[in-house]
């Protein structure tokens, strides 16, 4: 299995639980965890296609949905959403951190394709990591968790003006992506250790 579509699930499964844990504890039925998990995994990147006239991805490969679906049962069977620490796991810290920065790098990588200028790039990469956040806290009437709480929605600016940067100015093959993978998911991840915020206006 190529390791970005390993990736690709890792993130998926990370971010429809999220939805699914959300909706969940909402008490939303069936139906609405269902869209709730999916908007979470997949309403950034269909956007994206959407305003870059590609099919979008779920459309054309059945797997990403099956991985929600699954995800979804799974969580269920296993009750996780009433596991409130869930999120404070390291092991889902992790397969987020890595779902937020393969998803901006993907993000980036089809604005490139799709030959737009830095903000573009930027705009994508950033779109595609939290837009199925945003959302999925709109649809639930809640002020989007990227705009307010913690370094998130940054990272995936910086991977995003990082990949314009490489491509451009040097060589952006598989090893230059893994290293800014990396270096995203350890942002991430000493964002969440140290508690990172962006300053606010008094």
């Amino acid at each position: 299995m190529d390791y970005t579509i390993f990736l690709d699930i890792i993130g998926t499964v990370a971010f429809s639980l999220s939805g699914y844990i959300l909706a969940a504890k909402a008490r939303y039925d069936i139906l609405g965890i269902m869209v709730i998990s999916f908007m979470s995994a997949f309403g950034g990147g269909v956007v994206r296609d959407l305003l870059t006239n590609r099919i979008p991805f779920i459309f054309h490969e059945t797997y990403p949905i099956d991985i929600v679906v699954v995800t979804v049962i799974v969580a269920y069977i296993l009750k996780l959403h009433k596991h409130t620490k869930l999120t404070d796991n390291w092991v889902f810290n992790i397969s987020d951190s890595i779902g937020l920065s393969i998803f901006a790098i993907t993000g980036a990588s089809v604005g490139m394709e799709a030959n737009l200028n830095l903000a573009g790039v930027v705009f994508l990469s950033f779109l595609t990591a939290v837009g199925g956040g945003i959302i999925r806290d709109v649809i639930m009437n809640k002020v989007p968790f990227v705009l307010t709480n913690d370094f998130y929605g940054t990272i995936a600016i910086i991977l995003g003006f990082c990949m314009w940067l490489t491509k451009h100015f040097f060589t952006l093959n598989a090893i230059t992506i893994t290293l800014l993978l990396l270096v995203g998911i350890f942002m991430r991840l000493l964002a969440i250790k140290y508690k990172w915020k962006l300053p606010k206006l008094i």
